[in-house]
């Protein structure tokens, strides 16, 4: 998945690393973003899971992207089409996604070659859900019954696991089946689960540097709308980040920062290029970087902060900072 610029992350980059690594296939959501994406990967395939409507199916065809058809609309529109598509069964999740009951029907009536079948748990983050069984089932009869109709022969490719699915073995498909899983957020180092520890290692660090140190008094407020009042004299750090560089601003008073080794809480509000913290307890000094989160403050635990999801705080991740991109742990 890299999809949202690689959620974040930069896609020229990242689908060149994954690409170096062996990746051979994509998903992105749109058009427009298969269209970048190919003119980084020449020979990748390339799904577009928000499918292709009738007035962009040439554009599928010029830039040699497969869609994922979702409605009865979009399998119409691309009938008579020499190309390969995709199809996407919604099995309970109510978003995406030709109706699994519909499903068989139609997908008995198409015309053109289906290099794959999709369907997306919706509960896979909860360990052992009941309701990811029941999507199993009904996605793994369609199959059944698709191939022995013989529909789809032996070839009949899906595609129904998730970074969380992936990682918890949901999905063992049988031998006459090609599973192609869709890592998303476990491959940007977010906790794929709702109720079980992170496995994943960090590969992202967002950080800002301290560009003035000052001390307040008792009773000083500190930023917009004196959000924060100073119990004692306190020695404060101005970090050059704020919400455009993708801090969220509901860290404002509740956050918190690592710094020399030590965490600081970020006081008073975040505002458009700023944050203060409170580095009473550290040898804090201008021109120190500041961890906002990497591999000490997770990007989940900046988002539990924040009230957010960790794909949020990382397509949330502004275009000011200037990114490096190291082929080595997080330091």
């Amino acid at each position: 998945m890299v999809k949202a610029n690689a959620y974040g992350l930069g896609l020229k980059p990242v689908a060149k690393c994954l690409w170096q690594n062996g990746c051979r296939e994509f998903f992105v959501a749109t058009l427009a973003e298969g269209i970048a994406l190919r003119a980084v990967l020449g020979e990748a395939t390339i799904y577009v899971l928000s499918g292709a409507v009738a007035g962009s199916v040439e554009m599928f065809v010029t830039h040699g992207m497969i869609p994922v058809l979702n409605t009865p609309s979009q399998v119409a529109a691309w009938q008579g089409q020499p190309g390969a598509a995709a199809v996407h069964v919604d099995t309970g999740m109510a978003r995406l996604g030709l109706q699994w009951e519909e499903a068989e029907k139609i997908l008995q009536s198409i015309d053109f070659p289906l290099t794959l079948l999709i369907s997306h748990f919706a509960r896979a983050d909860e360990v052992q859900h009941a309701f990811s069984a029941l999507q199993k089932q009904r996605f793994f009869s369609l199959c059944r019954t698709l191939q022995g109709a013989g529909r789809t022969g032996r070839q009949l490719r899906i595609s129904l696991c998730n970074s969380a699915a992936i990682l918890d073995g949901l999905c063992q498909p049988d031998s006459e089946t090609e599973h192609l899983g869709r890592g998303g957020i476990a491959v940007y180092g977010g906790n794929p689960f709702h109720n079980q520890p992170n496995p994943m290692a960090a590969v992202v660090k967002l950080e800002g540097q301290i560009v003035q140190v000052r001390t307040v008094d008792s009773g000083q407020a500190v930023g917009y709308g004196g959000t924060y009042v100073a119990n004692d004299r306190t020695r404060i750090a101005i970090v050059g980040v704020g919400y455009a560089d993708g801090v969220p601003r509901l860290l404002s008073n509740r956050g918190r920062v690592f710094v020399n080794g030590k965490f600081s809480p970020i006081i008073g509000r975040i505002s458009m290029d700023l944050l203060q913290i409170d580095v009473s307890n550290c040898e804090a000094q201008e021109g120190d970087w500041v961890e906002v989160f990497g591999r000490t403050i997770s990007i989940d635990e900046c988002a539990s902060h924040a009230e957010t999801l960790s794909y949020e705080i990382l397509t949330g991740i502004g275009r000011r900072p200037d990114p490096s991109y190291i082929n080595e742990p997080l330091s």
